[in-house]
C-alpha cells in the first residue's frame, strides 16, 4: 500500500502592519478576557491594539532584552511576523500583554502602562500540561511587582481547577537559557523546581551565540542552545505552592 504526505511547511508572511479585521486568538484551550491583580492586568495580545506600544518601548533597549532570548526582532516588521507565524497561527500558543494598573486611569494609556509580554507555549490539553513563555518584562517594569504578578496569574489560571476559574492542568513548564541565572532564580522563587538540562533545544538566529560548539556544517545554519528545564506541578500547587504564589503577588 502506497502512502502520501500532503504536509507543506508554511512560509512566514512578512507583515509591516497588523492584519485588519476581527482578531482570532486561535488557542486550543479556553481564553480569558483578562487576568488581573489589583496592580497588574494581563490581556490577550491583539496586534492592532498592543503591537505599537509594546515595540516602541521594547526597541529602546532591544539588545539587552534579547541577550538570553532565542529570538531577535530587529524591527517592527520582524516582531509582527514572528507573532503571527509562531504564536497566533499556533493553536498551542497564546500571548498576553502586561498592563500596569497603577498608571493613570487603570493603565488605559498603553504607551505609559504597557509593561511586557508573557505567554503560554506547548499547550497540551490531552496531557494536561503547558509551558510559560516567552516572558519579557520591559526595563521600566523590571525589579517591580510586575514579574511576580504576571507569572503568578499565569500559574493560577493554569493550575487552579475549573470551578476556581482555572484550566485544572497537572504541569506547568518553564525553560531558560542556562546562562540566564536571573530567569532560573525567578522561576524557583515562584515555586518551580529544576528537572535538568535539555540539550540542543534551539536553533538561534544568525549572530546569536548559544554557548555550544559549532555544528558540523551539515545540519542547518545558526548556533545551538541548551535549555534549563523547570516545572511546577499540581501536587506542588496543592502542597503549598499556591499560597506561596499568592504571597508573592501581594508583596509590597
Amino acid at each position: 500500500m502506497s502512502i502520501i504526505n500532503t504536509y507543506k511547511p508554511s512560509t512566514p508572511r512578512v507583515l509591516t502592519e497588523p492584519d485588519p479585521g476581527p482578531f482570532d486568538v486561535f488557542f486550543n484551550a479556553p481564553v480569558p478576557e483578562r487576568l488581573e491583580t489589583p496592580r497588574l492586568r494581563l490581556e490577550p495580545y491583539n496586534p492592532s491594539l498592543h503591537s505599537k506600544s509594546f515595540f516602541k518601548e521594547y526597541s529602546k533597549d532591544r539588545e539587552a532584552i534579547e541577550k538570553y532570548l532565542p529570538l531577535a526582532w530587529p524591527d517592527y516588521s520582524a516582531f509582527l511576523t514572528w507573532a503571527q507565524h509562531y504564536i497566533i497561527a499556533d493553536p498551542k500558543a497564546l500571548l498576553f500583554v502586561m498592563i500596569d494598573r497603577t498608571k493613570g486611569n487603570d493603565g488605559a494609556d498603553l504607551d505609559e502602562s504597557i509593561a511586557g509580554m508573557i505567554g503560554y507555549l506547548n499547550s497540551a490539553p490531552h496531557n494536561l500540561s503547558i509551558e510559560i513563555g516567552p516572558v519579557i518584562v520591559l526595563p521600566r517594569a523590571q525589579r517591580t511587582f510586575v514579574s511576580s504578578n504576571a507569572i503568578g496569574l499565569m500559574l493560577k489560571y493554569a493550575l487552579n481547577l475549573p470551578e476556581e476559574g482555572g484550566l485544572g492542568l497537572r504541569k506547568v513548564a518553564w525553560t531558560a537559557n542556562p546562562n540566564n541565572a536571573a530567569s532560573v532564580r525567578t522561576a524557583e522563587r515562584m515555586g518551580f523546581k529544576i528537572e535538568g538540562v535539555a540539550r540542543w533545544t534551539w536553533v538561534l538566529p544568525h549572530g546569536k551565540d548559544g554557548g555550544k560548539p559549532p555544528v558540523d556544517g551539515k545540519r542547518g545554519e545558526g548556533q545551538g542552545r541548551d535549555s534549563t528545564l523547570l516545572s511546577l506541578c499540581w501536587d506542588d500547587w496543592e502542597a503549598g505552592a499556591r499560597e506561596k504564589v499568592e504571597q508573592l503577588i501581594a508583596r509590597v
